[in-house]
């Protein structure tokens, strides 16, 4: 039962291999050292007894069961010896193959023994030092301990106030997970301190508090930390302690805490069993009442067999059940707080999710696969996670994920990087921080040939790659829309990487400057009016944020106070809302227009020219630059056929068409309308990658049961809507609430501290306007124009040329015609090589026309020197030049 990995034959793992040798001395000393000295330790008892109950209690005769043999106790004792005989049989006669998936899948929990266990830990600090769970009779915060109830630090004298705030220390240290190895070995020494002041009394508790602490010690914080620097001085001591298994520090812990438990079975129920009864007929305990000597004997051998079997780390996982229920239920009977046992229940846990651990390195048993995630969602990333989980460090599967990034981007929170309001670095994290057990390729899927199991990729340096794959999870997401409707492509700017969201600021920035510069009303209207199109969060938060950007930048720009700005929103009318974007539509509208974003129902975008927008019903609207928020499903080619989405899947989230094909979609998404939260998503990957790791070990996959969610956010920065229950609400709680839960799907602890600094900073502050987007290089660039509008007017000043890809245009001397010219054309050239930059004629399009931008360096590169190409567009301009001054 070792961690998130199947385990290896019996022979491996008897207990001579397992460091139970020294175990099996310890015990024997333990026993040894209980038999001569039985009357050391009087602690544990003292939680619920009195010291006179005690002396009371331990002057009466020992129970017959415990001084005389008899029928009962000759019948109790063997019945438990063949119990472990049993127990142990089938510890190594294949109880332990059992249920593997099952065990696989509580291994994969395993990182979270360490906040467990720092909790549990400083639970007990914390709650010691503040007297929070003191002896029976002793009131509340008055009497602080170390460690245990009865470990009273007032017997110490000034030495117990210094214990006090150095146990206090330790306890948030812990809790906070504050440089958790230095914290651990600052237990250790409080651990030792305490043994040397209270000596036999603290022997109760010695085995299980060092097994904490060394466990900490050798795996450090787990998840949920503080991230904070490391000493160099230290780094290579860190380095040391994280190579070591997490096996074998849950197995120094399970040995010494199996010895703990011996050690309190012997001294308390076989030496006193007289304090066993006292409690039982002090509280009247249910059961126990009825036969007092038959249970404490039963109390007795259960624990003395139990610290045996944890010792010897036989089927740990179910014997740690029991113990939970045990210690539950005796808190419910005695005077004891439910958390008088926390750290065994710390430690419990981490023997159902570790199982025993194993000193020795293991080695890895389970089937050989290759599975391969496709995509850079958070789909992707947690399919990938949940398959890093279930096979663990030791494992025969090797996982690879294709994204065409090195970042996950958590597109939630991409368009706050438009108004400022999130630094750019923040919204993405390096996958291979996040996934550092998987091999991720930068590339695309260009194809799937599912008859023979491979992918073929397409390299970022645009080489073709082939992989083979036994379990494929396709997790991509939508795509930005740049078809369909002309110039969308180059007159909108997508919104689908940071470098986007920067370019989106700089260029509405610069628009801004423009303005400042202008005189004219008509262009200054134009520079300051925008537009978004597209539907979904992404676009109302693109169009809040743009909103945002300008608020922010009204102090810095008057000509934002003197004449205002315009944001439109046009939303794509073929998408339909999902049921709940339907439920919130009224009020959706309402925090969009407080934010100033202009509503633009049913107005149908057909074609973008530079400066224009063009609808349906043949109106026009001016524009200084647009948002491309549109997206498309991607079609994926699977051997010789193109699907599109969604895909045909079962309810395992199986491709119908191919049993090893995932898909991160759900079924009835489109049937029922269902809107699908982050949280939607980090489900689907998670279902998604288990079942595909399940199929590659031959195991049971699991039915995909979508959750219905009682809380919904709906993302649109300071404006966003929740939904929790039936109660719709939006402002800065609806703002809190949204981040808060985008943040609990973005994977990597120090990533989310960063975007909650800048959350934190951004209540105060104002959003930044600066500028980070780098100015392009080259001018080169395609531009959609439609019929009737003009590319250059006469008497302007020029400084591009224009080639004519698709379409015809005709060129205007004072409004005579003088040619036409078609495609592979040039024109505008006379500006850029002649005396003067002032266009000596008006072009305009007789048809939609697409037609590439060169820039005056680019193209007085071409026009430079002695070759053919260069005299010819020297000539042609000459001879054009020469032919319009004679008009």
């Amino acid at each position: 039962m070792g961690q998130r990995f199947r385990a290896p034959p019996p022979s491996r793992f008897l207990p001579s291999r397992l460091f139970a040798a020294p175990a099996f001395w310890l015990l024997l000393g333990c026993a040894g050292f209980l038999f001569f000295w039985p009357e050391l330790g009087e602690a544990h008892e003292r939680w619920i007894l009195t010291p006179s109950q005690i002396i009371e209690w331990n002057a009466k005769p020992r129970p017959g069961l415990f001084s005389h043999w008899s029928t009962v106790n000759v019948t109790m004792i063997s019945g438990f010896a063949l119990f472990t005989a049993g127990w142990i049989w089938l510890g190594f006669t294949g109880a332990r193959e059992l249920f593997p998936d099952l065990q696989a899948r509580l291994g994969a929990l395993g990182d979270y023994v360490p906040p467990v266990l720092r909790f549990c830990m400083a639970w007990v600090l914390i709650s010691s030092a503040i007297g929070l769970e003191p002896r029976y009779g002793v009131e509340r915060f008055s009497s602080p301990t170390l460690f245990a109830p009865d470990l009273e630090l007032s017997l110490l004298g000034p030495m117990g106030a210094g214990l006090q705030w150095l146990e206090l220390a330790l306890g948030l240290g812990l809790l906070f997970g504050i440089y958790v190895r230095l914290q651990a070995v600052g237990l250790l020494v409080l651990i030792l301190l305490a043994t040397l002041l209270f000596q036999a009394d603290m022997l109760a508790y010695l085995g299980a508090l060092l097994g904490v602490a060394i466990y900490l010690l050798l795996q450090g914080p787990g998840n949920f930390y503080i991230p904070l620097p490391t000493h160099p001085a230290l780094l290579d001591w860190q380095a040391q302690l994280a190579e070591i298994p997490r096996q074998r520090a849950q197995a120094i812990m399970r040995v010494l805490t199996g010895v703990n438990i011996f050690y309190l079975g012997v001294l308390y129920k076989v030496f006193q069993p007289n304090l066993v009864l006292g409690i039982i007929s002090i509280y009247d305990v249910p059961l126990f009442s009825a036969a007092p000597e038959g249970f404490t004997m039963l109390m007795m051998l259960v624990e003395v067999v139990a610290g045996i079997l944890i010792v010897a780390g036989i089927l740990l996982r179910p014997l740690s059940l029991f113990f939970l229920f045990a210690f539950l239920f005796f808190a419910a009977l005695l005077p004891e707080s439910w958390m008088a046992h926390a750290l065994y229940y710390g430690v419990m846990i981490s023997f159902l999710f570790n199982g025993a651990g194993h000193w020795h390195m293991p080695e890895a048993q389970d089937k050989s696969a290759h599975i391969v995630v496709i995509g850079g969602t958070v789909a992707a990333i947690h399919a990938a996670m949940k398959v890093e989980k279930l096979v663990g460090q030791y494992s025969n599967v090797r996982l690879t994920l294709v994204h065409d990034d090195p970042n996950i981007l958590f597109y939630p929170l991409l368009p706050e990087v438009i108004g400022g309001t999130m630094q750019p670095g923040n919204a993405v994290n390096p996958i291979r921080r996040v996934l550092p057990q998987t091999h991720v390729i930068q590339g695309s899927l260009s194809q799937i040939e599912a008859s023979a199991k491979r992918v073929r990729l397409r390299l970022r340096n645009e080489q073709a790659l082939t992989i083979d794959y036994d379990q494929l999870v396709l997790a991509l997401f939508p795509i930005p829309k740049l078809t369909g409707i002309p110039g969308l492509m180059t007159h909108a700017s997508p919104i689908n990487s940071i470098g986007d969201a920067l370019q989106i600021r700089k260029n509405i920035i610069d628009r801004v400057g423009e303005a400042e510069a202008a005189s004219s009303p008509a262009d200054i209207e134009r520079l300051l009016t925008f537009a978004v199109i597209g539907s979904g969060q992404r676009a109302c938060a693109s169009a809040v944020e743009i909103c945002e950007m300008l608020n922010a930048a009204e102090p810095s720009y008057r000509v934002l106070k003197q004449h205002g700005w315009k944001v439109h929103l046009y939303e794509d009318t073929k998408i339909p809302y999902s049921r709940f974007e339907e439920e919130i539509q009224a009020k959706r509208d309402r925090e969009l227009q407080k934010a100033g974003v202009t509503l633009c129902p049913g107005r149908e975008v057909v074609a973008l020219t530079p400066q224009e927008l063009v609808f349906a019903d043949g109106q026009r609207q001016v524009v200084a630059f647009t948002v491309n928020a549109s997206f498309t499903l991607p079609r994926v080619q699977v051997d010789d056929r193109v699907f599109t989405w969604p895909f045909e899947l079962d309810d395992q989230l199986r491709f119908t068409q191919n049993a090893n094909i995932w898909v991160t979609a759900m079924q009835d998404q489109d049937r029922a309308r269902r809107f699908l939260t982050t949280a939607d998503w980090v489900d689907l990957g998670k279902a998604a990658g288990a079942n595909a790791w399940a199929a590659s070990q031959g195991y049971e996959t699991k039915t995909y049961h979508p959750k219905k969610r009682w809380f919904q956010p709906y993302n649109m920065g300071r404006r966003s809507i929740c939904r929790i229950g039936p109660i719709v609400f939006g402002g800065f709680p609806a703002w809190l609430a949204s981040r808060v839960s985008h943040l609990a799907a973005f994977p990597g602890l120090e990533r989310n501290l960063r975007v909650l600094l800048d959350w934190f900073l951004d209540i105060p502050f104002r959003a930044d306007i600066a500028i980070l987007a780098p100015d392009p290089s080259s001018r080169l660039e395609r531009i959609h124009l439609e019929a009737g509008d003009d590319v250059i007017r006469e008497g302007e000043t020029g400084d591009v040329a224009y080639v004519i890809e698709s379409g015809r245009v005709e060129v205007l001397k004072k409004g005579k015609r003088v040619t036409e010219l078609g495609v592979g054309e040039c024109f505008g050239e006379i500006a850029l090589i002649g005396g003067s930059t002032k266009r000596v004629a008006t072009v305009r399009c007789l048809t939609a026309c697409e037609l590439t931008v060169l820039g005056k360096d680019d193209f007085q590169a071409l026009t430079l020197g002695s070759g053919a190409l260069a005299k010819a567009i020297r000539t042609q301009a000459d001879d054009r030049l020469k032919a319009l001054r004679k008009l």
